[in-house]
């Protein structure tokens, strides 16, 4: 057998394997802890491999937020083209192979029952030789039927695999754009995001960003603690998914900073939108769930560029930070756009 085919069969028993495992313990069946569990196995992380033993060795084992922190250290700055990857272009191969010979078969019985055909247009057959031809024409059809009920089976299994594997990588390739907190688009995502646009931004289809950050938001966690920043932040992610339109792109930028990029639109357009996150977030009148004390007013500031064209990106997110450096300069709570007087 072939290394490839090795590789194939091997990636197969370890998949079949985890599913059990996953299966007997309860876990979780995303991409992310089929990832982990797979590296752990596939042995070619030894520190990844030694961290698991210990987090299996622990009381409580191996969970959720054991699978996030090991696949956020070890797996998620890996090539894009991750095992899941490798096994469903596998598959697709193994698949494209199995055609390949059922045709070469087919083919080759086709042949056969042609040659048989002609000679059965003979005039001049003896009983014998019809017997025998009646025979071979019988043997070699039930070979392509049997070929193909084979080819069938292998097909609707080899198909319903891929179209797993399908699902979890797209699954994986969403979950890993995705910030755990906020669940808004994270910083790999903004960074996605922001390189295909900027590709398609003309000017009559003009691309703005949006750069904000929650004010005094460090004084904010020290008094009242981490709990209680973490949900100031999905609060304000919360105003950011409602009031997000079609053509807005809404991410964590980092810490209490967040990004939005707007498409096809114009400033007044984009200012407008930042308008109306600075004016719900200042309206929240947020409590603390275990005194039910009411948290002084959270504001956020804003600041705005629009891309020009063929400039590096880095120049365009350094503009947008300028912009959010003023409003902070301003007093805070406020909007700055490269426009303003």
């Amino acid at each position: 057998m072939s290394t490839q085919s090795d590789t194939f069969e091997k990636a197969q028993k370890i998949f079949n394997h985890i599913c059990e495992i996953f299966e007997e313990q309860k876990i979780n069946p995303t991409p992310i802890n089929y990832q982990v569990w797979y590296s752990y196995f596939k042995g070619d992380k030894p520190r990844l491999r030694q961290e698991m033993d210990s987090i299996l060795k622990d009381t409580y084992g191996y969970n959720d937020r054991a699978g996030r922190r090991l696949f956020a250290e070890f797996l998620d700055n890996e090539d894009e083209h991750s095992e899941l990857d490798k096994l469903f272009k596998r598959l697709l191969d193994a698949m494209m192979k199995k055609l390949s010979l059922w045709t070469q078969r087919l083919e080759s019985n086709t042949a056969q029952l042609d040659k048989y055909s002609q000679d059965l247009s003979q005039s001049e057959l003896n009983q014998d030789t019809l017997k025998d031809l009646t025979h071979s024409m019988i043997s070699t059809t039930a070979q392509m039927r049997d070929h193909n009920q084979t080819f069938q089976k292998e097909l609707v299994s080899a198909l319903t695999e891929i179209q797993k594997l399908k699902r979890q990588l797209l699954e994986a390739r969403a979950e890993s754009m995705q910030d755990e907190l906020t669940q808004l688009g994270n910083r790999k995502a903004f960074n996605l995001a922001i390189e295909e646009l900027t590709t398609q931004a003309t000017l009559e289809a003009p691309l703005f960003l949006i750069l904000t950050d929650i004010d005094h938001f460090k004084k904010f966690n020290d008094t009242f603690g981490h709990l209680v920043g973490d949900s100031v932040l999905r609060y304000f992610s919360n105003i950011l998914r409602k009031t997000q339109k079609k053509h807005h792109t809404s991410c964590r930028y980092g810490g209490e900073e967040f990004a939005i990029l707007v498409q096809n639109g114009d400033l007044e357009q984009a200012k407008a939108h930042a308008e109306t996150l600075r004016t719900e977030l200042k309206k929240a009148h947020l409590k603390r769930k275990d005194t039910g004390e009411v948290l002084p007013d959270i504001t956020a500031s804003f600041g705005i560029a629009q891309y020009r064209q063929y400039e590096p990106i880095d120049d365009f997110i350094k503009r947008a930070d300028d912009m959010l450096y003023k409003a902070k300069q301003a007093g805070r709570n406020c909007v700055k756009t490269e426009f303003d007087d």
